[in-house]
């Protein structure tokens, strides 16, 4: 059910975007934060919409807990009260929304013989264990 929410409002502001926009073509959402929450958006030129759903301590990373090595204690954020995304973190995070798709969902799925473009099952063996593997390497994960 949240899926479906998530894409009905996605569809929703891209449309919106894209009717406000002075140039023509789609409406690009990269991100919507709400107090609790944040969503990174990477949209394909096909139209294949791959979605981080993130907590909202996330987007305001501090510099140095990014760059982290994954599992190190994250250091703790001296800025109080900022509810500000750092532009880092989004670029970094759709970085690997990007990557997945590139790299994990083309190679294993895609690829795959078995893969059917309209079909929601994905029958791909490593393509799950590839992407958990991936996510937590990620000092944001």
């Amino acid at each position: 059910e949240q899926r479906k929410l998530i894409f009905g409002m996605l569809f929703s502001l891209r449309e919106l975007c894209s009717s406000l926009s002075p140039e023509d073509g789609p409406g690009d959402v990269q991100l919507v934060k709400t107090g609790a929450a944040t969503l990174y958006n990477y949209e394909t030129v096909s139209g294949l919409r791959f979605v981080l759903y993130t907590t909202a301590e996330t987007s305001t990373m501090s510099t140095a807990a990014l760059n982290a090595p994954p599992g190190a204690p994250l250091p703790v954020s001296t800025d109080s009260g900022s509810s500000m995304t750092n532009p880092l973190v989004t670029e970094k995070i759709r970085g690997a929304l990007q990557h997945i798709y590139e790299h994990i969902w083309v190679t294993f799925v895609v690829r795959c013989p078995l893969y059917r473009p309209n079909d929601p099952n994905i029958a791909a063996t490593n393509f799950e264990a590839t992407l958990d593997n991936y996510l937590k390497g990620m000092s944001w994960f």
